[in-house]
């Protein structure tokens, strides 16, 4: 009982922390929120167990699972951007006065979550025998946000940004249209590059009606541009005006979903598209007013009208166009091709008759599927893709496109990134390692989506992995950091059910998810950036234990597997795709265990590099160092005398121990010596009957380089001196 009203307390506490922080429209980030909460709620002895999941107190993690109860019921809402930051909203305010006990607040929470839930189900139901039913909930955010052009700017002729500004009136289309028509594109540059001078002497109203045009073409694409490529694409626009205006939150959370695969053709001809849109928006204001309701309420009226638009043809963003306005006949199926395939394949749920009309068809299949199924459908996963699509057939639409823009998007590698565009150079100077030796590791993670980093202990393994995570999403992307250790099991790492207590004090088991499911699922939201998840130490754990079934999908990248857990999957599915922009960076120290135990298929799926103080690139990182911080004593030579006494080559020390910027005195050393080198050389040496203290004491090996750098000037002093026997 005493957690359960712990967790009441700290679930009504953050709204108050919310409200008296920020207020409404003022965001704060989540962990900003947790320190003061758990300050103000110590945690007790069952609170503060660390999960293995994710290191975090057990409080903490079902802290954030109470706060997607507080988002269900309308009083939460959480940056759609994933960096972590809540507001409080008007209804979340007036619940504070309404229960002001902790009980009540969260019963009713709870209450209003599940009444959510319910409520979409029982819609979801309802609309299976009559209308194209959204698969998942990201469908149904596209759907919700293109409602709002159908209401403000089809309807009402207003934007959508800023309700009230009649933008899509005749004037206003008809300005921009003129503009864009007679625009020239700007010679070596982009398509975003080129809008501030196609748009230089248009009025803000213009520059409005484009960002909403823009928005209206990425809004259901959901491969190969992503939310936060979206949002910069469209903020653009916004930020040439006088007096920008922000992008509505429904649309901005409707930009991390996305509808379909488009192909190439709607990201790489966006001149083309906006042409299209800006003709539709005219020939819509060339409609009476029955035309257009008539419009509106028939999908084939629309069809024809989109159809009839003059320009490229352009099938896919002409039905995207449908879609959006009729996802409930259309369907998120853009490709000509896969329609086709699907109504062949599917043609026995009606009998076997065919129509001359490939989108009646198709809605006919859909509605039976769906009766017969009780739930919505996606033909692009199992069961039903592999009754229509052969495997040798390309998962993306393709488009024959007439002639290629003088300047198109740059798609970027499915990775999420160039291996070219990272800044080798400027990583080289921080980490003092090889230019080189850093192309290739970023080249090799490029190729194969994963790699490990090993050596022995000091080496600075996991630094450079940080290092090098931290430039390859230096332009957009999101690190996660684990360690792996005895106990990491593969439900801590992708998902599976753990105990929890209920509300009505019971045990109960809940399914949960890692930090493979969550990086996964924010890198299929975001296509285009790269999601490195790094996992330090990861030979500490058992591996095959741990990846399971998950090894398959590290070879073959958005290739579905079924799971261990049934419902485990994106959006409950009992099977799961690993994107190929979420990235791996392990590392591994070879002091506990060598590369040659751990199994073929992990040998097989990582490319590994070694970190080694004998072997370049971390072979005279010392004297790379003192160069730019002078020491005054030989820190190289004293390091190599230390290594030299150690026989066992995984057992050698790596130099991060002495990578410090303040000159070194003869206390600082000895404090190294003492808390840090002995302890890890006795560990070492354990059994060997190896005198720990004597062979490795400080004051013998600066004795032992002292020696040898006079024996060498003697040398040296010789090697000058005339012979006298020949001279």
């Amino acid at each position: 009982m005493e957690e359960r009203v712990r967790r009441a307390e700290r679930t009504r506490e953050t709204l108050e922390v919310l409200l008296e922080q920020g207020g409404i429209g003022h965001e704060l980030q989540a962990s900003d929120i947790w320190s003061v909460v758990e300050e103000r709620w110590p945690l007790n002895d069952y609170e503060s167990e660390v999960t293995r999941v994710n290191g975090r107190p057990r409080a903490r993690q079902d802290w954030h699972w109470m706060s997607q109860d507080l988002t269900e019921s309308g009083w939460l809402l959480k940056s759609p951007d994933g960096k972590g930051n809540w507001q409080i909203t008007e209804a979340g305010v007036r619940a504070l006065a309404d229960y002001p006990q902790a009980a009540d607040f969260f019963r009713e929470m709870r209450a209003r979550s599940a009444a959510a839930r319910d409520h979409t189900r029982a819609a979801i139901k309802e609309a299976l025998p009559t209308t194209w039913v959204a698969s998942d909930f990201r469908e149904r955010r596209v759907a919700e946000a293109a409602s709002a052009f159908i209401e403000q700017a089809l309807k009402a002729g207003e934007s959508v940004f800023s309700p009230g500004r009649p933008i899509w009136s005749a004037d206003v289309v008809g300005q921009l249209k003129n503009r864009w028509d007679a625009a020239a594109h700007v010679e070596n540059s982009s398509f975003t590059e080129s809008l501030p001078v196609q748009l230089a002497d248009a009025s803000d109203d213009e520059k409005l009606l484009m960002a909403e045009v823009l928005t209206l073409q990425v809004l259901p694409i959901a491969i190969g541009i992503g939310q936060s490529s979206k949002m910069k694409r469209v903020r653009s626009v916004l930020e040439l005006m006088e007096h920008p205006v922000r992008v509505p939150r429904a649309i901005e959370e409707a930009f991390g979903a996305g509808a379909f695969n488009p192909g190439q053709g709607m990201q790489s001809n966006l001149p083309k598209a906006v042409s299209l849109i800006l003709e539709l928006a005219s020939a819509w204001n060339a409609l009476d007013g029955d035309s257009q309701e008539e419009a509106l309420k028939d999908p084939l009226r629309w069809r024809g009208l989109v159809l009839q638009l003059p320009g490229d043809p352009f099938p896919t963003q002409r039905y995207s166009l449908m879609f959006l306005v009729h996802p409930g006949f259309f369907g998120p199926i853009v490709s000509p091709d896969d329609r086709r395939k699907i109504r062949a394949a599917f043609a026995g749920e009606i009998g076997g008759v065919m129509s001359d009309d490939l989108d009646v068809d198709l809605q006919r299949i859909v509605l039976e599927l769906q009766t017969k199924e009780g739930a919505p459908i996606n033909f692009y996963e199992a069961p039903y893709v592999g009754s229509w699509r052969t495997p040798a057939a390309s998962p993306d639409p393709i488009e024959p496109v007439p002639e290629p823009d003088p300047e198109p998007t740059v798609l970027l590698s499915e990775r999420g990134f160039e291996h070219a565009a990272v800044q080798t150079t400027v990583l080289a100077e921080d980490l003092r390692l090889s230019e080189e030796w850093l192309h290739d590791v970023v080249r090799a993670l490029h190729r194969r989506g994963q790699i490990i980093l090993y050596g022995p202990p000091g080496t600075g393994k996991t630094f450079v992995a940080k290092a090098i995570a931290s430039g390859i999403t230096a332009e957009g992307g999101t690190v996660r950091k684990i360690q792996f250790h005895p106990s990491y099991t593969y439900e801590d790492f992708f998902a599976g059910y753990r105990p929890k207590t209920s509300d009505a004090g019971q045990l109960v088991f809940e399914l949960t998810r890692g930090p493979l499911w969550r990086i996964a699922e924010t890198a299929r939201a975001n296509p285009d950036q790269p999601h490195v998840l790094l996992i330090d130490e990861i030979n500490r754990a058992n591996l095959s234990k741990v990846f399971g079934e998950l090894y398959y999908l590290l070879e073959y990248r958005d290739e579905a597997i079924d799971l261990l857990y049934q419902g485990s999957g994106f959006d409950g599915q009992d099977s799961f795709a690993l994107p190929p922009n979420v990235l791996i960076i392990g590392t591994m120290n070879t002091a506990d265990r060598s590369i040659a135990l751990l199994d073929s298929a992990m040998r097989r799926r990582f490319s590994f590099f070694e970190l080694h103080p004998d072997a370049p690139p971390v072979a005279g990182i010392l004297d790379r160092w003192i160069e730019s911080y002078p020491q005054t004593y030989p820190l190289p030579a004293l390091f190599d005398e230390l290594n030299s006494r150690i026989r066992d080559r995984e057992d050698r020390i790596g130099p991060s121990h002495l990578l410090r910027p303040e000159t070194l005195t003869e206390a600082d050393l000895g404090a190294i010596w003492s808390e840090s080198l002995l302890p890890l050389l006795e560990e070492r040496h354990l059994g060997t009957q190896t005198d720990v203290s004597a062979r490795f004491a400080l004051a013998s090996l600066l004795k032992a380089v002292a020696a040898a750098s006079n024996a060498l000037a003697v040398d040296g002093d010789s090697a000058n001196t005339p012979d006298s026997t020949t001279a």
